[in-house]
């Protein structure tokens, strides 16, 4: 297959994603609780239970896991029922997110051998690319945090302007943006989620165990699962 491109989930594929967003929407919660008067039965427990959070385990198919801040917020808002519009709440919801992502930098690591495999396939001539359920601010941030920002020749993120994964509009503007047809791009990702949307697009979808789902739940999604991206070796194209 004549691959040209490479497009990758952020967090849970080149960033650590347990540590990190476990931790930032605890924090989250914490502010919401004591910034809007809410119904009796509202605990932090069941607004983290709602968005795939267990303790400490995601759901690979909860909203932490794959969709964009605006859903988790909207989810919320019917938790909190607060005393201001829906507008205002999502708004301040990715306010706090963002604040948070940037008041905790040490949060922010990408993956072992991420930086070196990114490294070889730009070498290889290779586009690579960011889809991602995450925010601008927050995607630009951590990216250029984790020393891997200038790695990418385009940069996807979901602030309500364009379709979220699974829809395939992610990958369209890559493969708009670099000149590729989505049957040359190999999409890589730690959740199902991400799996049909490189099936969506048209892609070969490529899972990693390194985010939130098993080797059993994204196997019947996608073409080949392996350890981690830092696995990942320019000769395995010849395999996909």
């Amino acid at each position: 297959m004549d691959i040209k491109g490479v497009l990758f989930d952020k967090d849970g594929t080149l960033l650590e994603f347990h540590q990190m967003w476990i931790s930032v929407s605890q924090s989250v919660v914490g502010v919401l609780l004591a910034r809007y008067s809410t119904p009796a039965m509202t605990s932090a427990e069941s607004l983290l239970t709602a968005i795939g959070v267990y303790g400490d385990r995601v759901d690979n198919r909860g909203l932490l896991a794959s969709n964009p801040v605006e859903d988790i917020a909207l989810t919320w808002f019917e938790m909190l029922m607060p005393g201001c519009s829906k507008a205002d709440f999502i708004d301040d919801v990715k306010a706090l997110f963002n604040q948070t992502v940037k008041e905790n930098p040490g949060l922010i690591k990408s993956l072992p051998g991420i930086e070196a495999v990114l490294i070889t396939l730009k070498q290889c001539g290779l586009k690579l690319g960011i889809a991602t359920a995450d925010s601008k601010s927050a995607t630009l941030y951590s990216l250029e945090q984790a020393g891997l920002l200038d790695y990418f020749d385009f940069i996807g993120y979901s602030d309500g302007d364009i379709e979220p994964k699974p829809a395939p509009d992610l990958m369209e503007a890559f493969c708009n943006t670099c000149g590729l047809m989505a049957r040359q791009v190999v999409m890589f990702g730690d959740t199902v989620s991400d799996m049909k949307f490189g099936q969506n697009a048209g892609a070969t979808s490529v899972g990693v165990l390194t985010g939130t789902a098993t080797h059993a739940e994204l196997a019947p999604h996608a073409r080949m699962v392996i350890s981690s991206v830092a696995d990942f070796t320019p000769g395995l194209l010849d395999r996909i």
